[in-house]
C-alpha cells in the first residue's frame, strides 16, 4: 500500500478524533461538531491529483469510535484496508498478502492524524484559520508547524449538520479530495470491526 495513501486516510479519520478549543468562527463549528461525534459511518470516494494532472480515485467505506478507533477501507479499484483499536494499526494490502503492524504513535508519526488523532490539542501543532464559503460549505484550514510533515495543509469542509469533504495537500504536490457520502453519526459499531486477524497465509510486518 503506497505510504501516501495510508497517510491520507489515517489523516482523514483522526481529524474526528480530537478536541480543541475554538479558534474562530468556522473553526468553532467544526469543533463543535466534532465533539458531538462518538461515532461516525460514511462511503467516500477519493481522488488524488498529482503534477501530471493524472487523477487516481478510488472508493471505499469508513467507520470510527472516539476516542482513537477507526477502519478504513478502501474496495476500488484495488482492496486496502486500515483499522485501528486505538492501540495499534494493521496496514493490509489484500493483493500482496502482507500485514503491517505498527504501534498507534509510531503509526500516525509525520502525519496529521500524530496530532489529531489522540486528545492532543489542534493548535499546539496546527496554525488553523477560517476560508471563505466555498459549494455551500463551511471550509476550515490546518496548516502543519513541524517543518517534516508530510502535508502542507489540510483543508476540512462542513455544513450545519455533516462533515462533507476534505482536501488535503503534501509535500509532493499531490492533491487530494476526498467526498464523504451517507454519514451517519453516533449509531453504535460493533466494536469487532476495530480488530484484524490477518487472513491464513498472510505475510506479518511489525514495525
Amino acid at each position: 500500500m503506497p505510504n501516501f495513501i495510508r497517510q491520507i486516510c489515517i489523516g482523514f479519520v483522526a481529524s474526528f478524533l480530537t478536541a480543541t478549543p475554538a479558534l474562530a468562527n468556522n473553526v468553532a463549528k467544526l469543533q463543535q461538531y466534532l465533539n458531538e461525534t462518538q461515532s461516525l459511518q460514511a462511503s467516500f470516494v477519493q481522488q488524488v491529483s498529482g503534477k501530471n494532472n493524472k487523477t487516481q480515485t478510488s472508493t471505499g467505506q469508513v467507520s470510527l469510535v472516539r476516542p482513537g478507533k477507526f477502519r478504513w477501507i478502501y474496495s476500488k479499484p484495488y482492496p486496502q484496508e486500515i483499522i485501528s483499536d486505538s492501540k495499534q494499526v494493521w496496514l493490509y494490502d489484500a493483493d500482496l498478502s502482507q500485514v503491517t503492524i505498527k504501534p498507534v504513535g509510531k503509526a500516525l508519526d509525520a502525519s496529521p492524524a500524530a496530532i489529531l488523532a489522540g486528545n492532543n490539542k489542534l493548535d499546539a501543532s496546527f496554525n488553523s484559520k477560517d476560508l471563505p464559503i466555498k459549494d455551500g460549505l463551511n471550509w476550515v484550514e490546518l496548516k502543519p508547524k513541524q517543518q517534516d510533515s508530510s502535508f502542507a495543509r489540510i483543508r476540512i469542509g462542513f455544513n450545519n449538520s455533516n462533515l462533507s469533504r476534505m482536501e488535503l495537500d503534501d509535500q509532493f504536490g499531490q492533491t487530494t479530495q476526498i467526498q464523504f457520502n451517507q454519514v451517519i453519526r453516533n449509531k453504535a459499531i460493533d466494536p469487532k470491526l476495530f480488530t484484524f486477524t490477518p487472513p491464513a497465509g498472510t505475510d506479518v510486518i511489525r514495525e
